[in-house]
């Protein structure tokens, strides 16, 4: 039997213990971790989350199994956090582990669970958030400035990222035959996501083009890994170069701040940080809720929208990229 301590230090009778084993052993194979392409701080930090609701279930409620797992669950895992000095962010990390996990099970009696963290009685973070978002105008400089130092790579993977709004892992995770589909089918199907969540992105006018342009001139099938580097050696790289050149195309602006009523809603200042790829997710989310705002005007639908699109399931992490 396989087991896993979680990072509470909840003591459990022996009974508490066999029951959590049991659990963990269900847990492990359903969330199947070596399927979820995140980070190996990421995956090992997902465990400690289901470990800990795992060992919550067996001393509170002696559950055998996850099929009736619900809110009440949640909230009361949620209670016992804080009671230990959890803080919020971990909490929230701990939970989107176990709603993962819960989107995975074979058989279920509840379909969702409350993703609204703040009804299940985690605390709202006071602190001053960031804008991570590219302008249009950097994008091109960026791209540009790749060209001008010979790295086909960053441009495909700005460009990847700007108008599908793809993670690094995801964009350099793409084969030719994978783009070819994608062309045919007017969206690209991904599987190799964060937390191993498949999802379908619509292509754009840009979108195509990139694809076209990667098929045509990436010397192999797998476009960004080659000749003898890791997937991880060539994230780091496209990281790397955008860390040591953004000076070059990151514009001088004023800190951006968000509307009053919502700064007032959840006392956030956004101030503006340096460039990152994972910026421009945000600014591909931005520019979706602008066009999807045109024909869905209730605001929460449209966020579920743009959510659905960056594979987030909770509106607050999508607030987050929209600074709304």
């Amino acid at each position: 039997m396989m087991t896993l301590q979680g990072y509470r230090n909840w003591t459990m009778t022996k009974k508490q213990q066999n029951i959590y084993e049991n659990l963990w052993e269900q847990a492990h194979k359903i969330f199947d971790w070596r399927t979820h392409h995140q980070a190996r701080r990421g995956n090992e930090r997902y465990r400690n989350g289901v470990s800990a609701f795992c060992k919550h279930l067996a001393i509170n409620y002696g559950s055998k199994n996850f099929k009736n797992i619900n809110d009440k669950h949640l909230k009361s895992f949620v209670k016992a956090s804080n009671e230990s000095n959890i803080s919020s962010r971990a909490l929230k990390t701990d939970l989107a582990a176990i709603r993962k996990l819960h989107l995975m099970l074979p058989k279920k009696r509840f379909k969702e669970l409350e993703t609204n963290n703040t009804k299940l009685g985690v605390e709202k973070r006071q602190n001053i958030g960031v804008d991570r978002a590219w302008k249009n105008s950097e994008v091109a400089k960026s791209i540009e400035h790749a060209k001008i130092t010979n790295r086909q790579d960053v441009k495909w993977s700005i460009q990847c990222a700007r108008s599908l709004g793809l993670r690094i892992e995801e964009t350099t995770a793409l084969t030719k035959s994978q783009l070819r589909e994608a062309l045919t089918n007017k969206y690209i199907h991904l599987v190799k996501t964060k937390g191993g969540i498949k999802r379908d992105v619509p292509l754009n006018g840009g979108a195509e083009r990139t694809f076209r342009d990667m098929i045509a001139n990436a010397p192999n099938e797998e476009i960004f890994i080659g000749h003898g580097k890791t997937h991880k050696q060539v994230m780091k790289s496209i990281q790397n170069w955008i860390y040591n050149h953004r000076d070059i195309f990151t514009e001088e602006i004023p800190s951006l701040q968000t509307d009053d009523q919502y700064k007032n809603e959840l006392n956030i200042d956004y101030q503006r940080k340096n460039l990152t790829f994972h910026g421009l997710r945000h600014a591909y989310a931005r520019s979706q809720y602008e066009i999807v705002k045109k024909h869905i005007s209730n605001k929460k639908e449209a966020r579920k929208h743009v959510a659905k699109l960056l594979g987030h399931g909770r509106d607050d992490v999508t607030k987050i990229y929209l600074k709304r």
